[in-house]
């Protein structure tokens, strides 16, 4: 064989097939409420590559044949991923649901590979006109060679690399997306089971608490939580304190979410369950789009830069300078040295004084006690309450228990949120703040822990 004949058979039956396939090679699949696009390409190290628009890219190194198995998500159908999520109990039945429509997609896909190896074939012997002996020849090497690498593919595969892939965009910071499927989604719903029946507990100790709690006069309880990040646990937690303990309305001081996208909607939602009003200040890692998603929920106010007057408390909520954009760092110096000329001005111009300020960083209102009778912070992920200036400086610390990061963390940072009690009767002019109660239940203890402070303000102007 002459190498002029070896090079066009060598294009012909080799490098035309690849390139087809590397071009061509994709399918649209629907698989359980999303719809994927399938495809294989040529690289340098056999990988699998998910896209998930917009936050970012997940690789693993899967197999060892020159191909990437390409993934891009290109829609979801939240009410179908809801249905799927809460009538699944473990890993393995979400595998087997799935299992069947996977193996169909990849089917397709290798019967597509095998189709454009022969249409490469066909083109390149076209336009060379080969000869039809060495056309066949040809094609008998590009299906060969084709069953080779998918088999190779499939024979290397290996899963378990996605227990250390890579992440690029926005999802470098998400490791959360791979630890939720390791987790398994049986633990979140054995968390949240647990997490009612200790809120329920907790209800039993409050009924012991009222007689301290209250007196002759009515009272207005303002539930402060903050840093749900995306925990479906925290709203059951929520729900629970709200029925109890008669919850008038609840303050919540930002990162509800993680990175504030359409794949998070569904846990948003969770908020319309609530029958109280919802008072809402964004933090570094919500975004324009969570706020544009709470805005849609009836029971929502979101708030930045204004006040708002509910059961007689003047509210003033400030937004993280990150939520505005699609940053989820936290805001720097600057950032917050804005914010707080931005609060002051605010307060100078207010014919009315706030009785409570909240913002999401406790850096950005610093400076401000002495200004506003009670600040509302997040963003630290731990609980605390101090006086300061003559104003009381309280930090809900995570609600969400730092999310699903936070029930994979040695530490036990536990669900907390605080209820703060405000005596309202005619002697008074509007509401008189009066107690807060601590409330903490542990990710590793089966127990929880209240702690109940009194205040007398009725001095203060």
């Amino acid at each position: 064989m002459s190498w002029k004949r070896a090079f066009v058979i060598l294009i012909c039956a080799v490098l035309a097939p690849l390139v087809f396939i590397h071009i061509f090679d994709s399918i649209n699949v629907s698989l359980q409420g999303m719809e994927l696009s399938l495809g294989l390409q040529l690289a340098e190290k056999g990988s699998t590559t998910i896209h998930l628009p917009p936050i970012g890219v997940l690789k693993a190194y899967t197999h060892s044949s020159p191909i990437t198995l390409k993934i891009v998500l290109q829609n979801v159908d939240i009410d179908v991923i809801k249905a799927i999520i809460d009538s699944i109990h473990d890993k393995n039945e979400l595998i087997s649901l799935i299992k069947e429509d996977a193996l169909n997609a990849i089917k397709i896909l290798a019967a597509k590979t095998l189709l454009l190896s022969i249409s490469g074939t066909f083109f390149a012997a076209f336009v060379l006109r080969l000869k039809k002996r060495d056309f066949i020849c040809c094609t008998i090497i590009s299906i060969a060679l084709v069953i080779i690498i998918l088999s190779w593919t499939f024979l290397s595969y290996n899963v378990t690399a996605f227990d250390k892939p890579e992440y690029f965009g926005t999802l470098r910071a998400a490791p959360w997306l791979i630890d939720i499927w390791n987790k398994g989604i049986s633990q979140i719903n054995v968390l949240r089971e647990q997490l009612k029946s200790m809120s329920e507990g907790i209800s039993m100790v409050f009924s012991r608490m009222d007689s301290v709690a209250s007196t002759e006069e009515s009272m207005v309880r303002v539930l402060h939580v903050s840093d749900i990040h995306n925990n479906p646990a925290a709203f059951d937690f929520m729900e629970q304190i709200v029925q109890n303990f008669n919850v008038d309305f609840i303050i919540d001081t930002g990162d509800i979410t993680d990175y504030g996208t359409y794949l998070e909607d569904m846990v948003i939602k969770n908020l319309s369950n609530l029958q109280v009003k919802y008072i809402f200040v964004a933090g570094n890692h919500d975004s324009p789009n969570t706020l544009e998603m709470l805005e849609a929920i009836d029971n929502v106010i979101v708030l930045d830069g204004e006040m708002i007057n509910v059961k007689g408390i003047n509210v003033l909520g400030f937004s993280d300078a990150r939520s505005k954009t699609l940053s989820i760092d936290s805001s720097d110096d600057m950032d917050n040295l804005r914010l707080k000329f931005a609060i002051r001005e605010k307060l100078y111009n207010l014919e009315e004084k706030p009785d409570i300020l909240a913002v999401h960083d406790p850096q950005a209102s610093a400076a401000l006690t002495g200004f506003v009778p009670i600040i509302l912070n997040g963003h630290v992920h731990s609980a605390s309450l101090k006086e300061e200036n003559r104003s009381l400086v309280i930090n809900a610390g995570s609600s969400g228990a730092a999310g699903i990061r936070g029930i994979q963390s040695k530490a036990d940072i536990p669900y907390s949120a605080v209820l703060l009690y405000f005596k309202s009767y005619e002697a008074l002019q509007k509401p008189q703040f009066f107690a807060a109660d601590i409330i903490k239940i542990s990710n590793f203890k089966a127990g929880f822990q209240v702690e109940r402070i009194f205040f007398d303000q009725e001095d203060e102007a």
